[in-house]
C-alpha cells in the first residue's frame, strides 16, 4: 500500500512519508517527542486530526485521552478475611494493578500461614493466581484480580517420626535393596 502526501495532513512536526507505507516519521521537536502529538496550545481542531491519524483507541492508549473504563475501574476484596487490605473499594490504575493486588494476595498467604500455625496446623500448599485482563476501550492490560489457595492438614499427636529423638535415632532403621 501505498501513502502519498496529499492523503495525510501536517500536524505540526508530523510529517507523511511518501512513496512508504509507513504513515508518519518520527516525532521531533527539539528533542522533546511527544509534545506535538500531545497537542499542546493547538486547539481542538489539532486534536480532532490526532484523532483521525491515529484513532482514539491508540491515543488513549499514550495517555493523551482519558479512559473512562480505566478511571472507573474500582478494586473491592471479596474474602470473609477482615484483616486485608481493598475490604472497600479502592480505584487502582492499570499500571500499579499488578503490585497492588499481589501485595492483597501475599497478606491472605501471610495471615493463612498465621492462622495455620495458631491452630496448630501444618501448610502443605499455598498458591496465588493472579487474573490479567485487557480493557475493552483502550486496550491496556491490567491485573483484573486474584486467588490465594492454601492447603492444610492437621499434626497428629502420635507422630513417631516427629517426636523422636533423632540423635539417639539415627542409623537405628536402614532400608537397603541391592
Amino acid at each position: 500500500m501505498r501513502i502519498s502526501n496529499e492523503t495525510l495532513p501536517n500536524i505540526g512536526n508530523v510529517q507523511p512519508i511518501s512513496n512508504s507505507s509507513t504513515a508518519i516519521r518520527n516525532i521531533s521537536d527539539s528533542g522533546n517527542k511527544l509534545s506535538a502529538v500531545k497537542g499542546e496550545n493547538k486547539g481542538p481542531e489539532h486534536m480532532q486530526m490526532l484523532k483521525d491519524v491515529y484513532g482514539e483507541k491508540r491515543l488513549k492508549q499514550m495517555g493523551f485521552m482519558p479512559c473512562i473504563t480505566c478511571e472507573s475501574r474500582v478494586y473491592q476484596d471479596g474474602s470473609d478475611d477482615p484483616g486485608v487490605s481493598f475490604k472497600t473499594g479502592q480505584h487502582v490504575s492499570p499500571e500499579a494493578s499488578y503490585s497492588a493486588v499481589l501485595s492483597h494476595e501475599m497478606e491472605h498467604v501471610s495471615r493463612e500461614q498465621n492462622k495455620a500455625e495458631n491452630e496448630q496446623r501444618e501448610v502443605i500448599s499455598q498458591s496465588v493466581t493472579l487474573h490479567s485482563a485487557l480493557c475493552p476501550e483502550c486496550g491496556k492490560s491490567y491485573v483484573a484480580g486474584g486467588v490465594t489457595r492454601t492447603t492444610t492438614a492437621g499434626i497428629p499427636k502420635d507422630d513417631a517420626y516427629r517426636t523422636m529423638n533423632k540423635e539417639d535415632q539415627l542409623g537405628a532403621h536402614v532400608d537397603l535393596r541391592l
